[in-house]
């Protein structure tokens, strides 16, 4: 399962990040420019993505955990974990990433403890 010493926080919830890259045709069609945060944002050490970096995570201030995944430029999909977020918050993450989300659940904790190991390190 997530230990909180595993949780590396990049972003902190309303905090924007822009996607673009200058000069790179990839991602000019990208339907995202940049995204605002609802929820603090980072990764999970020991764990690895689709794009062979940590696996990303939202976490939130509630009880519901699941997952996301979504189409990269570069990647065809790649999952990110949402974490102890309330209902709003995760209804603010699917609206906040709904052009490029291609699968989402939410999950009950057996059955999140059984997704989240297939990306155990």
């Amino acid at each position: 399962m997530i230990q909180e010493q595993d949780i590396i926080i990049e972003q902190q919830k309303g905090e924007y990040k822009s996607f673009e890259i200058k000069n790179d045709p990839v991602w000019k069609d990208y339907p995202l420019s940049g995204v605002t945060y609802p929820t603090k944002y980072g990764y999970l050490k020991g764990f690895k993505s689709e794009d062979g970096h940590e696996l990303d995570i939202f976490v939130g201030s509630g009880k519901l955990c699941g997952y996301i995944k979504v189409w990269r430029c570069d990647v065809p999909i790649e999952t990110k974990i949402v974490y102890n977020v309330t209902k709003i918050e995760y209804e603010k993450i699917i609206a906040t990433f709904k052009p490029v989300i291609k699968e989402k659940e939410t999950l009950d904790t057996k059955r999140f403890k059984i997704f989240i190991e297939q990306y155990k390190k």
